[in-house]
């Protein structure tokens, strides 16, 4: 049976950072496609340090950069919208929502992976999408399943990462890799040149090929919504 997973996030490297493993897994799978969406292109980000690029070229530098991560994750379709980075919560009523609406409708998902509400790191623009993705959830009967990407409260604690987590009974699915599993993950971070100062603090052993770990080699889901005319098991298990 082919599946199709949808990961709706705000910004490039919102992928590698959360979900990365499970996305190089997806594409591993058969029968399954996957299609990440960015509602922004990443142009209020940082340039690198030293700068690799000026402030005005930072969209453009960012949308390759996505490009060439998504190829490593194994990313079967990428779409990047041109929303202003850090504007997501400023829009006009129902835009953002209705604008993943058309595109959830134009690719028919089957899962559809996005942040939790508080967004992992608190940033308005996760926060947004988040919302905007559960309302168009909502609102089409294409959607079986919808999950988010999150860190459970132990973890947080122990690592200081990330800034918000969920509480580890509210965890729905684990997922665990190996070393070999994350190489791809590892490359598609360092894919994001432009942001290394971030990827860097949050992956101290990025730069070691035999030894980076990434929040203990698991991803965390929770599964936030069912639809219900569907009532077979987890899809994305």
């Amino acid at each position: 049976m082919s599946r199709t997973f949808m990961f709706i996030f705000a910004h490039p490297d919102d992928e590698s950072f959360t979900c990365g493993g499970t996305l190089t897994e997806l594409a591993k799978a058969k029968d399954t496609k996957t299609i990440l969406y960015s509602a922004t292109p990443g142009d209020a980000g940082k340039c690198g340090e030293p700068p690799l690029c000026q402030v005005d070229e930072l969209a453009e530098v960012r949308k390759k950069e996505l490009e060439e991560a998504s190829k490593l994750l194994g990313i079967d379709e990428l779409h990047i919208g041109d929303y202003q980075d850090g504007k997501l919560n400023k829009l006009p009523d129902d835009e953002l929502k209705n604008d993943v609406l058309k595109r959830i409708e134009a690719v028919q998902p089957d899962v559809v992976i996005t942040f939790p509400p508080h967004g992992l790191s608190g940033h308005p623009d996760h926060k947004a999408i988040q919302l905007a993705t559960l309302q168009a959830v909502k609102e089409t009967d294409v959607v079986k399943e919808l999950y988010y990407a999150t860190f459970p409260q132990s973890l947080a604690d122990e690592t200081g990462n990330p800034a918000y987590a969920d509480p580890d009974d509210s965890i729905t699915l684990i997922k665990s890799f190996s070393n070999e599993d994350l190489d791809p993950v590892r490359k598609a971070l360092l894919a994001h040149r432009t942001q290394h100062l971030s990827v860097e603090r949050v992956f101290p052993t990025i730069y070691n090929e035999n030894g980076f770990m990434k929040f203990n080699n698991k991803e965390y889901f929770i599964k936030a919504w069912n639809n219900p005319n569907y009532t077979c098991g987890s899809i994305l298990a």
